[in-house]
């Protein structure tokens, strides 16, 4: 075979490949908005997996938000970190059926295939802006791109902080950092 048709038929099969895989199918979050999911797990202040009937398992990187660690391997729990997932897993209890949006500001995935998404209540309240307004997570900006809540979330995280609310207050004083171990 020559190396012209070498080269051919693998970027065919390449091409073939990368638009069949089945990491691409149901991935992205749909155009039209919210979709429904039930909460399976609570990971920590930040993350939570939901079964959805269409796409299965997913894990949930809820925008807008960052918790204190409490699972990262190789590093310090941060302060207030046990406290932010405590909470999260009683405001999103095993079983409860909420609401999954995306970001037209933001990837549907990030760098660790998690889905990037808002998780919304069946209330209507939404989990980000309830954990920021807590002191349960602080506001955190992906890349340089904030989320399109940015400015709400902006401003109930100062409202947090004047009231030294959860994590602002003591002993954090809004200090969260984990540390290498």
């Amino acid at each position: 075979m020559s190396l012209f048709r070498a080269t051919a038929a693998a970027a065919t099969c390449c091409v073939l490949a990368t638009g069949c895989s089945p990491s691409f199918v149901g991935s992205a979050q749909p155009a039209g908005g919210a979709t429904n999911a039930v909460i399976v797990r609570v990971i920590d202040g930040d993350t939570a997996d939901v079964r959805q009937d269409d796409r299965g398992r997913l894990r949930i990187r809820i925008l807008g938000i960052n918790a204190p660690e409490t699972h990262r391997k190789g590093w310090s729990v941060g302060c207030f970190g046990p406290e932010s997932t405590t909470w999260a897993a009683s405001f999103l209890p095993v079983g409860q059926r909420v609401s999954i949006t995306g970001d037209p500001t933001q990837d549907a995935t990030d760098r660790y295939g998690r889905t990037l998404a808002y998780i919304g209540m069946p209330d209507g309240r939404d989990f980000s802006m309830e954990s920021v307004r807590a002191g349960m997570s602080k506001v955190v900006t992906y890349g340089k791109r904030p989320v399109e809540r940015f400015d709400d979330l902006a401003a109930a995280e100062a409202a947090a902080k004047d009231q030294h609310t959860g994590l602002w207050g003591a002993p954090c004083w809004g200090n969260t950092d984990s540390v290498p171990v």
